[in-house]
């Protein structure tokens, strides 16, 4: 006897990662085509529209990602690489990736610290750390209307084999209400619906991608000041 909402649920799936593509494909061919018209001869007022055309199209892509994985999320399939990586490039790269957004709302973003004792290359999955990176910061971004978001990088242990790592994303946004504070974190646990106001599906998948790469996530906040949004990693070395 075959179950069929294992079944529905088996194709919806399928299909969702064979549309997913397709958008992705047509995606990548739009910010492929953004880059060789920006290096033609545009005026400063075309550039920016550009610039915004191609990094709305990267955030896009961003959305796209988090909702395939939330499908594999739920559907039990979310496997984590193994491969060297640079962290501190992996940072870079999410800054990059969020700085035309913080700059049209006079915001910045900045790598605040990076502790030195964290080798180059780490073991681990580079697209994950830096999916669940942008899910906070593209978060506080959201939230912040002066100031700016600022990220750090500490070791919390180091051994032979495997390292701790901590990430701390704070903002001087609009903070979160003390009394929401708390259901918030409990919703970390227990997929409440509060996270979708504050932070919507991306972090829902964050705390499930944290889960699986051994870690925690925790958040600090006072509403009218800022958040900070702490999770650790465990990466081979």
């Amino acid at each position: 006897m075959v179950n069929v909402v294992t079944e529905h649920s088996r194709i919806d799936n399928s299909l969702l990662e064979a549309k997913s593509h397709e958008i992705r494909t047509y995606m990548t061919r739009i910010i492929s085509m953004t880059d060789l018209t920006l290096m033609t001869e545009v005026t400063e007022e075309q550039r920016d529209y550009l610039t915004t055309v191609k990094s709305s199209t990267k955030l896009l892509l961003k959305v796209l990602t988090d909702i395939i994985d939330y499908s594999k999320i739920q559907a039990g399939k979310v496997d984590l690489e193994q491969r060297p990586f640079d962290i501190r490039q992996i940072v870079h790269e999410v800054i990059d990736l969020f700085n035309t957004a913080a700059q049209q709302k006079n915001i910045e973003i900045r790598l605040k610290d990076f502790n030195n004792e964290i080798p180059k290359n780490v073991i681990g999955d580079s697209l994950r750390i830096k999916q669940v990176l942008s899910n906070l910061v593209g978060n506080s971004v959201r939230f912040t209307n002066q100031g700016g978001v600022a990220i750090e990088v500490d070791l919390e242990e180091l051994n032979e084999r495997w390292m701790e790592i901590r990430f701390i994303v704070s903002d001087t946004g609009i903070g979160i209400p003390e009394d929401k504070l708390s259901k918030l974190i409990k919703g970390f646990r227990e997929a409440d619906s509060l996270i979708k106001e504050f932070g919507g599906t991306g972090l829902i998948i964050t705390k499930e991608l944290v889960r699986l790469m051994d870690g925690e996530l925790y958040v600090d906040s006072r509403e009218g000041i800022g958040s900070k949004f702490y999770f650790t990693a465990v990466f081979g070395v």
